[in-house]
């Protein structure tokens, strides 16, 4: 044929700042369960599956299946498999996350999250992409959106689960993102007090992780905190031996030097 389109390139070409506004003002002619779909996908990212969905439409009391299909009508959305549901254009995702305040979508990604996490932790499938899923949207919500300080706790620890798990999964950049957002779920208060074990496990995790990914100025500052709240000299050794190999990637083999006899001190004084 004389001309051939790609659809899915011009689906995607850059929309101007007035698009996005016409966008907006005709997504709030419509009516509010469909304005509702709209904002919770683009809460859950430009690509949705139906099972993320099927599981807030329970907590919602909405079929958010049935409104984004409706949606795929009117162009908004396409469909890309039976199991997901993608926004025609990032701008119009964008749009539809802009309709919600600030505050609005810290408190939805958390409400979402938890919602999705709850889910998972009840089905013994395993289905790892639901449970990323769950943390990420928590994450996204921030500590400050969950006032609980047990919650807080309980998603720091699946933040440190989500890092190992990454880490089987030889994604050492989002493990990293993980373990970090597992401790800023921990209030300076409570994490190395109440929470010391787990506190030691996600530095700890962070801290290798950060040494894998030759994040040297990362390695440091971690691990800093894991040697002025360490209760005993054992738990520095993981963290410490880090730093030491850190540097020798570095190149800085006097100060790796250093660090390693620092070890060699911690060790025998323990067993002293």
């Amino acid at each position: 044929p004389r001309w051939a389109w790609d659809l899915d390139k011009i689906a995607n070409l850059e929309l101007s700042d007035d698009v996005v506004s016409l966008l907006m003002k005709e997504m709030r002619g419509l009516s509010d369960d469909l304005q509702l779909g709209l904002r919770v996908a683009s809460c859950l990212g430009f690509c949705v599956s139906y099972s993320s969905l099927d599981i807030l439409s329970k907590d919602l009391g909405v079929d958010l299946r049935d409104l984004l299909d409706q949606m795929v009508q009117k162009g908004f959305m396409v469909r890309v498999d039976d199991d997901r549901i993608r926004f025609a254009h990032d701008k119009i995702q964008q749009a539809a996350y802009e309709m919600m305040s600030t505050q609005q979508q810290l408190e939805s990604h958390m409400r979402f999250g938890l919602a999705i996490c709850s889910h998972t932790l009840n089905d013994r499938s395993g289905n790892d992409e639901l449970f990323f899923v769950a943390v990420n949207q928590m994450n996204r919500g921030g500590a400050g959106s969950l006032p609980d300080p047990q919650q807080q706790v309980m998603v720091a620890a699946l933040n440190l689960k989500a890092g190992k798990r990454s880490i089987e999964l030889s994604d050492f950049s989002t493990a990293l993102k993980l373990f970090e957002h597992g401790i800023s779920f921990l209030s300076d208060d409570r994490r190395w007090t109440s929470q010391y074990n787990l506190s030691l496990k996600l530095f700890d995790s962070a801290v290798e992780t950060a040494c894998a990914l030759n994040e040297t100025l990362a390695v440091r500052s971690l691990s800093e905190q894991v040697v002025a709240h360490a209760r005993c000299p054992d738990d520095k050794l993981k963290c410490l031996y880090a730093v030491a190999k850190s540097l020798r990637l570095a190149f800085k083999f006097e100060e790796s030097r250093k660090v390693g006899e620092n070890c060699c001190c911690l060790v025998l004084c323990a067993r002293v």
